[in-house]
C-alpha cells in the first residue's frame, strides 16, 4: 500500500469513527439507566397489599372460608379480643377455635324449607399508615347474618379494630391486632373486655 492510499484509507476511517461518534453520544444520552419506581408508585403498591390482605383474611370468615387465620401472622404475633390476648401462632390458632369460627355443623331442615341464610364478615374505613417495612391499619368491622335465605339481613356485631403489620420475605403479616366490639358482644366476654 502506498502512502497516499495508506493517509486515504486512514481519513476515511477517521471520517467514519467521526460520523459516528456523535450518534454513540446522543444514544448514550438518551439511554436512562432503570429507575427505581416513584415513592408515590411504591406506597400505593404497599397499601394494596395490605387491602388484599384484609380482604383475603375477613373472606375466611364466611362458609366457604379455609379458616387459616394464623398464617396472617407473624411468628411472634399477638391477637387481642375484647380483652382476651393469644401470643404465637398456638394461641391464636386456639382462639379462633375456642370462638367457633368455621365449626357451625350443618342443621337438618325439613323438605321444602326455606335455605339456611350466612353470616359474612366485612370491613370498612380501613386506613393505613406506612412507615417503610411496618405499617399500622384502623378499620370499622361488622357482622351481618341472615337466618334463612329469605330473611332480611341483620347487623349481628360490630367493632374496630388496630392492626400494626411488618413485611417479611415480600408479605405483610400482621404482628398485633386488637379488636374491639361496640355492639352485639358475646356476653361471657364482659370479664375480660377493657375498661375505659
Amino acid at each position: 500500500m502506498t502512502e497516499t492510499n495508506y493517509r486515504h484509507h486512514n481519513m476515511k476511517l477517521q471520517f467514519r469513527l467521526l460520523a459516528i461518534l456523535p450518534a454513540l453520544v446522543f444514544i448514550a444520552a438518551c439511554y436512562k439507566a432503570p429507575a427505581t419506581p416513584p415513592l408515590e408508585l411504591t406506597e400505593l403498591m404497599e397499601r394494596a397489599a395490605i387491602e388484599d390482605l384484609f380482604s383475603d383474611y375477613y373472606s375466611q370468615f364466611g362458609p366457604n372460608g379455609r379458616h387459616n387465620f394464623a398464617s396472617y401472622f407473624t411468628a411472634k404475633g399477638r391477637l387481642e379480643v375484647n380483652g382476651l390476648v393469644a401470643n404465637g401462632i398456638d394461641e391464636i390458632k386456639a382462639m379462633y377455635v375456642q370462638a367457633g369460627v368455621g365449626s357451625e355443623g350443618k342443621t337438618q331442615k325439613a323438605e321444602g324449607a326455606a335455605p339456611a341464610g350466612t353470616s359474612e364478615m366485612m370491613y370498612t374505613n380501613l386506613k393505613i399508615q406506612l412507615q417503610g417495612d411496618t405499617a399500622a391499619a384502623t378499620l370499622l368491622w361488622h357482622s351481618v347474618k341472615s337466618d334463612l335465605l329469605t330473611s332480611a339481613p341483620k347487623v349481628t356485631e360490630y367493632g374496630r379494630e388496630r392492626t400494626e403489620l411488618v413485611k417479611q420475605d415480600g408479605r405483610w403479616l400482621i404482628s398485633k391486632r386488637v379488636i374491639l366490639s361496640e355492639g352485639g358482644m358475646p356476653e361471657e366476654l364482659l370479664k375480660s373486655y377493657p375498661k375505659h
